[in-house]
């Protein structure tokens, strides 16, 4: 096969997150099961017309739980039942979101849960593109430095294997979100993708 060099590129893409996600919850406890549902069910109701009504798209709701588990004490009597629902709101617009989670919270009352709000980006697969690029630039750089020092050129791509550790990573950069009156500041940040590679090249004639 005759003389490789082995290498392995490092590769980062960052952007500021331009999506978010709201995790919202309704929960209720009543002596029986039926008024512990319609109460948990009004609550979400609520909360979930407080959200469309702000701009949220009906599309991008979606329900993520929905239990109903009796209350012991002691165990084994129970003394009331407990129902919560779950419901996820993917929001691209994120000068919204304080102001969406202030509505939802108020329209639920004493029922209305926050489960999260997580960011993510809408073209991660540019990012991801981006990262391996320099990754591969990254390896190639390193195997021309390689061929230098053993007086050789630098050949043909023999093997290219994707190594782990990339994903995107969230990195805090202070970028507070204007909200609209009354909204809760978000601080959104970026995320920076990560990709590592192992190439080998061959090694040409003395130079």
């Amino acid at each position: 096969m005759g003389r490789s060099v082995t290498v392995t590129g490092h590769g980062r893409a960052a952007a500021a997150y331009d999506e978010a996600t709201l995790r919202l919850a309704a929960s209720a406890r009543a002596a029986n099961p039926s008024d512990a549902t319609a109460r948990a069910t009004y609550a979400m109701s609520q909360m979930r017309d407080a959200v469309l009504s702000g701009g949220a798209d009906p599309a991008e709701l979606t329900t993520t739980n929905v239990s109903l588990n009796p209350v012991h004490d002691p165990w084994p009597t129970v003394v009331a039942y407990e129902a919560s629902l779950g419901l996820s709101v993917r929001l691209p617009d994120l000068t919204r979101v304080g102001t969406l989670l202030v509505a939802a919270i108020d329209a639920g009352g004493d029922g209305a849960r926050v489960d999260g709000i997580s960011f993510s980006h809408r073209d991660a697969a540019s990012l991801e593109r981006a990262a391996r690029d320099a990754a591969f630039a990254d390896a190639r750089s390193k195997a021309e430095q390689y061929a230098g020092l053993a007086g050789q050129a630098l050949g043909e791509v023999r093997h290219v294997v994707e190594g782990a550790g990339g994903g995107p990573v969230a990195v805090r950069k202070g970028m507070m979100l204007a909200a609209d009156s009354g909204g809760v500041p978000v601080d959104a940040g970026e995320g920076t993708v990560t990709a590592v590679v192992a190439v080998t090249w061959t090694l040409g004639p003395a130079v």
